[in-house]
This record gives C-alpha cells, sequence and structure tokens, in this order.
C-alpha cells in the first residue's frame, strides 16, 4: 500500500509510535472495560454452562488486552532505541470518532454484538477490504485523505520510515535500557538495538493481531470473531441469555471539556465518583512505574518495580473495577451501577534516577493508601473495595 504521507525522518517515525503508543494503550483500556462488564458470579441470572462460557470470554478478552500492554512495552523500546522516551499518554474516554484515522470511536463499552465488531475492526486483518467492513458494519465510510485506516497500516508505515534511513543513522538510543523478558514479564518483547530487531518488533505486533496477513487461530482478530460467534449463536439458543452487567458504558468523574461529552455518562454518586478517581489515580500510577522501568538502567530495581506495577492490574485494579459494578452511578442512571473511566490527568513522567523515582512512587502509593482509608470510613462498601485496599498494602514497590 502506498501512502500519501510517508514517514522519511526521526521525527515522523517518533510521531507515528507515539501515535500508535496512544492507540494500544486505549486498546488495552477499552479490553479491560469490556471483559470487567461481564457477569463473573454464579448468583448473575446465568446458567451454570453459560456462566462457564462467559468466563472464557472474559479472560480471552483479558488476554488480548495484556497482548495490547505487551505492544505498547514493545513500542517503547522501539521509541528508546531511535532516541525518544516511553510515552503512555492518551486521549481520555470517549474519543470522538475523528480522532485517529481509522473513524471508528475508541470508547469504553460493557460486551454486546456491536463491540465485538468494533473490536473486529481494530484488529482487521490487511487481506480485508477495510472500506467494506466499515461499511457494512458500522455505515461509515472513509476519508480518502487520510494515510492509514487500520492499526496495521500504521505499523506499515513506521516500517517503510525505518527503512529509509540509514540503521548507523537511526539508532542511537542508549542500548543499556532496552527491556527485555528478564526484567519485565512479558516473554515475547524484544530488546530493540538495530533495523533487524526493530522490525521483527514491528512484525510481531502485526502478527499478533493488528494487520495480521493471515487469520491466525492466535490472532486477536480471531479471538473476537469467535468469541462474537459463539455469543451469537447463544442468544438464539436462549432469547433470555444476558452475559452483562448493568454497568454504564463511558462514565466520566469530572467534566474537564477535553472528552466526547454527548457520548458520556458523568457520574453523580459520591462513593462511585471517589473510587472511580481512586481507580484512575491507581492506574495512572502503575503507567508512570512501568514507564520508570523502561527509562532506567538499574535492572535489578527496575525488574522489582515492573513485577510491582504488573502485580496490581489482579488484585487491585480488577476488585475495584468489580467494586464500582455494584455501586449505583446516580439517579440519572435508573438502576445502573458505576464503571472505570481510565482517565488520565496529566502525563507526568517520573525520573529515570531510581533514588528519586522510588521516593516519588512511595509518597503517591502513601498518599493513594490514605485516600482509599477515608473512603472506607466514609461508606459501607462491597467487599471487593476492601480486598483491593488490603492487597495494596501487601505489596511493596
Amino acid at each position: 500500500m502506498k501512502y500519501k504521507h510517508k514517514a522519511e525522518t526521526r521525527s515522523d517515525i517518533l510521531t507515528l509510535l507515539c501515535e500508535a503508543s496512544e492507540i494500544e494503550h486505549g486498546l488495552a483500556c477499552s479490553y479491560l472495560f469490556t471483559a470487567f462488564s461481564l457477569k463473573c458470579e454464579v448468583d448473575e441470572s446465568l446458567k451454570w454452562e453459560q456462566l462457564h462460557m462467559v468466563k472464557k470470554w472474559a479472560a480471552q478478552i483479558f488476554f488480548v488486552a495484556s497482548e495490547e500492554m505487551l505492544h505498547l512495552a514493545q513500542v517503547w523500546n522501539l521509541l528508546t532505541a531511535i532516541g525518544g522516551t516511553p510515552y503512555y499518554a492518551r486521549p481520555n474516554f470517549p474519543l470522538n470518532a475523528k480522532y485517529y484515522h481509522f473513524d471508528i470511536p475508541i470508547s469504553l463499552n460493557p460486551f454486546s454484538v456491536s463491540t465485538m465488531k468494533r473490536f473486529k475492526m481494530y484488529e482487521l486483518p490487511r487481506t480485508i477490504n477495510e472500506k467494506d467492513y466499515v461499511k457494512t458494519e458500522f455505515g461509515l465510510s472513509f476519508e480518502d485523505s487520510y494515510d492509514y485506516k487500520t492499526v496495521g497500516d500504521l505499523y506499515a508505515m513506521i516500517k517503510e520510515g525505518i527503512k529509509s534511513i540509514p540503521e548507523e543513522k537511526l539508532f542511537i538510543g542508549d542500548k543499556d535500557i532496552q527491556i527485555g523478558s528478564d526484567v519485565i514479564d512479558f516473554p515475547d518483547i524484544i530488546k530493540v538495538t538495530d533495523r533487524k530487531t526493530s522490525l521483527e518488533a514491528i512484525d510481531q505486533i502485526m502478527e499478533q493481531g493488528e494487520g495480521t496477513e493471515i487469520d491466525e487461530e492466535n490472532s486477536h482478530y480471531w479471538i473476537f470473531s469467535q468469541i462474537l460467534s459463539e455469543f451469537e449463536q447463544e442468544i438464539v439458543n436462549d432469547n433470555s441469555f444476558n452475559p452483562v452487567k448493568n454497568i454504564i458504558e463511558n462514565p466520566v468523574v469530572f467534566n474537564k471539556g477535553d472528552i466526547d461529552i454527548n457520548n458520556a455518562n458523568i457520574l453523580q454518586n459520591e462513593s462511585a465518583i471517589l473510587i472511580s478517581d481512586l481507580f484512575d489515580d491507581l492506574y495512572v500510577l502503575m503507567m508512570q512505574i512501568l514507564q520508570h522501568v523502561f527509562l532506567t538502567s538499574n535492572k535489578k530495581k527496575s525488574r522489582e518495580l515492573g513485577k510491582f506495577a504488573i502485580h496490581m492490574m489482579p488484585i487491585v485494579i480488577k476488585p475495584l473495577a468489580d467494586c464500582l459494578s455494584k455501586i449505583p452511578a446516580g439517579s440519572l442512571y435508573k438502576n445502573k451501577t458505576a464503571s472505570p473511566s481510565f482517565t488520565i490527568n496529566r502525563h507526568v513522567q517520573i525520573p529515570s534516577n531510581y533514588d528519586i523515582a522510588i521516593i516519588l512512587i512511595n509518597e503517591r502509593l502513601a498518599h493513594l493508601i490514605e485516600r482509599s482509608e477515608f473512603i472506607s470510613k466514609k461508606y459501607d462498601l462491597p467487599e471487593e473495595f476492601y480486598k483491593a485496599i488490603k492487597s495494596l498494602k501487601s505489596i511493596k514497590p
């Protein structure tokens, strides 16, 4: 495919890699939200066989989300290899459909047929005619002036840029800060030190889901296709089948004017607001710690911090999301419950110096624990909240 605008300079490639970082991070959050929205308890109106199937779907979506985080980490290695820095910022949800070039919004929606079709679009193999797919499934048409229409196209542009610049000129980053599986718990992550390893890293991302050349069974597109097919078949078998918690979509804690407010739902319930805000700040701290890991050359300490950050997801972040799904969202939303917004207020980078970084991390963690204790004393909350905070206090960075 020929692109109207090529990546011809280091600045071009850094810009596209930062855009890829935003997209990977946004997709990870979107997938996590949908996985969180699936019912997971016996008493949630599902038959035993259905509950087993729904839990399988959640596990599969969590797996894809974890690979999006791997892709984000891999992009960070690519950034540092050519002189950039790790970048975790992204627009807050919900985004306008025109923000990225594939004309499909990245938003926070519960599990549904339309949500899964949108997920398939994100991961669309480049062999499928994306214009026909989007027109058929979403009633949208592309603006031909844009350069890429799938995430795979974006990575293809980055590859062309890397190939066009002399290797010795492009790869100027410090090799000592490249992160491998010896430091971070991503077995497939590739250290990027030259053109060969950079292209291998991008090919791996594309093969796992975005822009895969063939519809492999382990690709994200195939996983989402299978889930959608099973869901549609179960609806035929049982028209009362409802695997989704009654949560609001696109929740917003505070309207700061940076989102598509027409598609947002502002939380009203005070306890939901406080817990969602705490969720967001803990999530951001996790991302800040991971970014630091990819900046520092202190491998021993970065390994410990990486384990801490990744450990936060199952024992702190997920229980808080489950807690929110049991708290009313507010009087505007009738019987609907709250959900996490994954809001990022500012891109605050923790310095690469470990001795300074650990002070900032511990200060922030202590403050967030203090806030959690205030919330727990003020409200009678679902047990998931107390479980999450107990876990947070038990682990140390």
